[in-house]
């Protein structure tokens, strides 16, 4: 299995403090099935800026040490970037998933969509794939609870207070016309991030969004909790 989403870097960001820290969280990420894990620490301009350099160096560095240690699992580098006004920046200095052309991109909850869909166009042109972090946790991905209908719409479009299908999804259609990736937290199937983003998760499933899953792991709580569950096995298999 592979975790497509997780904070496992020790120094860089929000995640473990410590190697030792992070050495713990990949064990319990290796005993409950994982065996590649993409490190993906957030990039936020003015609290978050380690270089792709960094990155890389600390990725090696934590994968020395869990050979040593005989845990068998393997790492690889990303990123987490946080879609905001510098987000042309981006492209100066990307790092992408491994080996890959994907761009894991988080986009904030005050963002607007014509915003978004204007980013990763330009993203996309770039060559890169946008990867969109956790949708079901983002405002602009919520479902209504009582209709159980998507708060989406097209960019451009003025906001009316129907909530019809058609314009329900329809940023969702045009982002995946681009060719975006969308990656969903395993906890959030379960209710890791309360009953809305549960629903909104499940909703979305069912729309077959997503194309990739991770743990989103910054300590050993979510681990933790996908030890005590089995509900999010299943979504790997899909």
């Amino acid at each position: 299995m592979i975790d497509f989403h997780c904070h496992l870097l020790f120094g860089v960001d929000d995640g473990p403090e410590s190697i030792d820290e992070s050495i713990e969280m990949a064990a319990a990420l290796r005993d409950v099935g994982f065996t590649s894990v993409y490190c993906t620490p957030h990039f936020l301009r003015g609290c978050y800026e380690a270089d792709a350099q960094a990155i890389r160096s600390t990725v090696s560095d934590l994968q020395s040490r869990l050979d040593e240690e005989n845990i068998n699992i393997e790492l690889l580098y990303g990123r987490e970037y946080y879609l905001d006004e510098f987000f042309d920046n981006i492209l100066k200095d990307p790092v992408p998933l491994s080996n890959t052309k994907y761009l894991m991109i988080e986009i904030p909850n005050n963002m607007s969509a014509e915003f978004v869909k204007d980013a990763l166009f330009r993203i996309k042109c770039g060559g890169f794939i946008p990867m969109i972090a956790h949708p079901e946790r983002c405002r602009l991905f919520n479902v209504d609870h009582k209709k159980k209908k998507s708060r989406l719409w097209y960019p451009g479009q003025k906001r009316r207070k129907t909530n019809s299908t058609e314009e329900g999804n329809g940023l969702i259609l045009y982002l995946q016309d681009i060719g975006c990736a969308f990656q969903g937290n395993l906890g959030s199937f379960g209710g890791l991030y309360g009953p809305e983003v549960k629903q909104t998760a499940n909703q979305l499933m069912e729309q077959g969004l997503f194309t990739h899953f991770g743990t989103d792991s910054h300590s050993m709580r979510s681990i933790t909790y996908l030890k005590i569950s089995t509900h999010w096995r299943s979504l790997l298999k899909a």
